[in-house]
This record gives C-alpha cells, sequence and structure tokens, in this order.
C-alpha cells in the first residue's frame, strides 16, 4: 500500500515537472551553494564532497563520507540529477558492538526543474528515488548513520534495504549581495518491513556573496513521521559554509554540529570540504 503510494507521489511530481518544461523557460540563477542544504539550482555543476564527523560513541571515535553528485540542467529549465555517499567509520570496539566498516550509500537519481520569476528569485522543483544499493549489515547501517551528518538533510541516502521517493521544492533568493535558500522536502520510504521513516526536510540558509568567497550560515532540519528511537523524532544541525566563488571551479569549506542534546552526546562536531565544477 504504502509503495504504491510512494510511486504516486513520485510519478505526479515527475509529470509536473516535465508538463512545465513545456511551457516555461528557466533563466539559470547563479547564487552560491550551501554545503549542507539540498543542491539543486538552474545550473549544470558536478562535485565531490568529504565530509569528517568526529564521534563519542562505545564503538566509533569518528567517521568519513565520500559524496559524488551531480546535475545537468537544460535550457528550458528541466535537469538531471543524481548523488551517491560511500561512508567509512573507524573505532576498535570489540564484538559484538559495531566494528568499523566502509559502507555504500543509497543511490539518488532524480529529476529536476528551475523556474526563475524575477532576476532575483528562482523556484526549484525536484522529484527522485533513491535505490537500495546501501549496506544492510549492522556496521554497514551504523557507519552510514553517523558519517551522514555533514548532510543530516540527506538522512535517507543512509536507510537499508529501502526505496525512499524523494520529493522537494527550493524557492533561492539572490540580491546584491545576499542570498536565501528554503528547502521544504518530503521522503517517502518503501521496504518489505515497513520499517522507513517518512521524513520531511525543512532547511534554511543564508549568507552574503562577498565576491570572492560567499559565507553563509545553515540550518537543517528533519523530521521522521515515525520516531527516529524513543527520545528524537527531529533532528538538526547548524553550519557555517566559506565557499571560494571561481568562475568554473568552487571549493568549499563547512563547519558545523548538531543541535539536539541527546544526539550531542555521540556526535561532537563535523567538518566538510569539497570542490564543485560547472562547465
Amino acid at each position: 500500500m504504502k509503495g504504491g503510494f510512494m510511486l504516486r507521489i513520485l510519478s505526479i511530481g515527475i509529470v509536473l515537472a516535465i508538463t512545465a518544461s513545456t511551457t516555461r523557460t528557466a533563466q539559470a540563477q547563479r547564487a552560491p551553494d550551501m554545503a549542507t542544504l539540498d543542491r539543486g539550482d538552474g545550473i549544470s555543476k558536478f562535485g565531490v564532497d568529504l565530509g569528517f564527523t568526529s564521534l563519542d560513541t562505545p564503538f566509533y571515535s569518528s567517521a568519513l563520507r565520500l559524496e559524488l553528485s551531480g546535475q545537468y540542467v537544460l535550457d528550458s529549465g528541466l535537469g538531471f540529477y543524481g548523488a551517491l555517499p560511500i561512508s567509512r567509520s573507524f573505532g576498535d570496539a570489540p564484538p559484538p558492538s559495531p566494528q568499523a566498516a566502509t559502507a555504500l550509500g543509497n543511490l539518488e537519481l532524480g529529476l529536476l526543474f528551475v523556474v526563475s520569476s524575477s532576476p532575483t528569485v528562482s523556484w526549484v522543483f525536484r522529484g527522485g528515488v533513491a535505490l537500495p544499493t546501501a549496506d544492510d549489515d549492522v556496521d554497514g547501517v551504523t557507519t552510514n548513520y553517523y558519517a551522514a551528518w555533514p548532510r543530516i538533510t540527506d538522512l535517507a541516502l543512509a536507510a537499508p534495504n529501502s526505496i525512499y521517493g524523494r520529493l522537494g521544492i527550493s524557492p533561492l533568493i539572490h540580491v546584491d549581495r545576499v542570498f536565501l535558500r528554503l528547502d521544504l522536502g518530503l521522503d517517502i520510504g518503501d521496504d518489505d518491513n515497513d520499517a522507513a521513516d517518512e521524513l520531511v526536510r525543512i532547511n534554511v540558509g543564508g549568507g552574503i556573496d562577498l565576491g570572492v568567497v560567499a559565507l553563509s550560515l545553515e540550518l537543517a532540519n528533519i523530521a521522521s513521521l515515525d520516531d527516529f528511537d524513543e527520545d528524537e523524532r527531529f533532528l538538526h544541525s547548524l553550519a557555517l559554509t566559506f565557499r571560494f566563488m571561481g568562475e568554473q571551479l568552487q571549493p568549499f569549506l563547512t563547519i558545523g554540529a548538531p543541535l539536539d542534546d541527546s544526539t550531542r552526546n555521540a556526535v561532537t562536531f563535523f567538518v566538510a570540504g569539497g570542490i564543485q565544477f560547472a562547465p
């Protein structure tokens, strides 16, 4: 039942994007990207991110997350995107505690459509599918979760044995040197055990573009329509990002931490860096 509902929602999103692409022409807006929020905008780009999470758990001391991502946007505003994370955890706790591992995340593929209502405002609509490629053993699942904090908005890419339909809408504002982004999204999970959480994403970020470098403050919020565990239904992270605004190459560095008291007992902080190429 839930799988059929997910496919209907995803199909509606894709049909709307394709229909819109035949009636409107989008003008790409080059606002600085934000490291921890959604990536979709009107620019074709490809990137690699590497995130480090400092942990204080009985079994892991830290985790790394490498992610390849990219999108290609046509002149009509219709685009295609994809992302694939790989994680690595570090620790030396004896069994049966989770062991250090290298784990693959879920592969996400999808469509997006960009509409520019004015020279300063753009709207990004996206619909995608996270395919069940993530490791499903205890070590892999634990590794993927703890490594996800540099991009907690993509927690669905860590869920094992699950297909997720991912829908989102993002208004982008770039006025003079000020830029703002709001993400509203819904991740609808489907698995054989009916254990995949439905996730609501509400992210907001803003910053200043100084020309050579852009600074942004980013708040990522994710809520489970089921409980993450007995105590937590919401997860939040706050990050500060420095992005160097080259014409084609844009390296970035971000540092952040979870805001939830219970999470901070295990996740101390995260740092991420990477580079983006816009041909």
